[in-house]
């Protein structure tokens, strides 16, 4: 292949190939560069944002194109070795080198936390055809809301259940956001069941409404899971972002005897979760921070000035006490949609309070940055959440 490159760098002049090479290594170029700079400077507004959402989601693509880039910064050295040519080839494996930095640093650190990373897997396809669908209606008030049992027909039963609360910021999203997590979680042995609810909107303000719902569903899990091979014994919920608040205030407010008559939730695990209502509000950038205001004033009628009452009822460190689950808290450190402070505060004081937590810290990684399957931030959440449900 760069033999190939050499000779077309050589004779693009004849060919008239020199627009179209050029056109190509500079957009490949400032690709790899701004992917590459924009992750290292995470915390930069915008920059950082696309960069490192950009970076995991799409990782297999910028891997492809960054070996595209040495070939063709190797290629332009041995064709020409003039001063430009050379300072091009330079910052191409500059480039080039970051990436590598990023592909190994990620990961190390990651298992440094207690769990492995396969790169293997990033490329692999799963499959996911053993999993199996049952859907149905476990409310109509105020709208019709479904959810859907995700299982596998082994024969097996009293398998242990898994509760998952979607994100979206309680004003988008539904049951189907993340169902390559879902269904890896299916494949190793768990029964899921996911949830629709009624999103909030400037109108219909649900802080009061979204989590009794979600108890119908829960009810509906208790009674009917064995029908799928589960059993409640064992019976733990997930969440992302805003889920992952829902999640947290479930667990807990079921743990607290808040809400009653639902199964004991024996540990919970999410991600990149809204851990304070009243913080998602205040902080973030100018980039992220009109949305997180609009989310939060659309789920509780306005801010957290106007309501800190409501504010307080969804904050799930209000509910914590002697018989709080076990919390798995997987986030990236270069979240600029839910503050990774935040988080940190939140998990202090959970230790603060004697309550059993772990804290997974994904270098770099931004928001929903476990949006592909298999990727670094996929990885670590499945694989640190099976490691949590396991062992409680």
């Amino acid at each position: 292949m760069l033999s190939v490159f050499v000779q077309v760098f050589k004779l693009e002049k004849k060919f008239e190939f020199k627009k179209l090479f050029r056109i190509l290594y500079w957009i490949i170029l400032v690709i790899c560069v701004f992917e590459g700079a924009g992750t290292l400077l995470y915390f930069v507004p915008l920059i950082g944002d696309l960069a490192t959402m950009g970076f995991f989601r799409y990782y297999k693509i910028m891997l492809a194109c960054n070996a595209l880039l040495l070939v063709m910064a190797i290629a332009y050295l041995c064709a020409r070795k003039t001063r430009k040519y050379i300072i091009h080839a330079a910052i191409s494996i500059i480039a080039v080198a970051v990436f590598v930095f990023l592909s190994v640093f990620i990961p190390n650190n990651i298992n440094s936390q207690g769990e492995k990373i396969s790169y293997a897997k990033i490329f692999a396809s799963s499959d996911f055809s053993e999993v199996k669908e049952y859907s149905t209606v476990y409310t109509s008030e105020p709208d019709k809301c479904e959810l859907s049992v995700f299982y596998t027909d082994d024969e097996k039963n009293d398998k242990p259940v898994i509760f998952y609360a979607h994100g979206g910021g309680w004003i988008l999203g539904s049951r189907y956001d993340r169902l390559h997590i879902t269904k890896q979680l299916v494949k190793n042995g768990y029964v899921v069941v996911c949830a629709d609810y009624s999103l909030s909107t400037q109108e219909n303000n649900y802080w009061n409404f979204t989590e009794k719902q979600l108890l119908k569903a829960v009810e509906w899990t208790d009674i009917n899971i064995a029908n799928y091979g589960g059993s409640t014994k064992r019976f733990y919920m997930v969440g992302d972002s805003a889920g992952g608040n829902l999640a947290l205030n479930l667990s807990y407010k079921i743990g607290s005897g808040k809400y009653k008559n639902m199964p004991k939730v024996n540990a919970v695990s999410v991600i990149y979760p809204v851990t304070s209502v009243e913080d998602f509000y205040n902080m973030g950038n100018f980039v992220t921070k009109p949305t997180a205001q609009k989310m939060a004033a659309f789920y509780t009628g306005g801010s957290p000035e106007e309501y800190p009452d409501r504010y307080a009822e969804v904050n799930p460190v209000n509910f914590v006490d002697g018989n709080t689950p076990p919390t798995l808290i997987t986030l990236g450190t270069g979240d600029t949609s839910v503050s990774p402070k935040s988080t940190y505060a939140f998990a202090q004081k959970l230790q603060q309070k004697g309550v059993e937590n772990a804290l997974i810290k994904v270098p770099f990684a931004n928001h929903v940055a476990d949006s592909e399957d298999n990727n670094f931030m996929s990885q670590a959440y499945i694989n640190n959440t099976l490691k949590w449900f396991n062992t409680h």
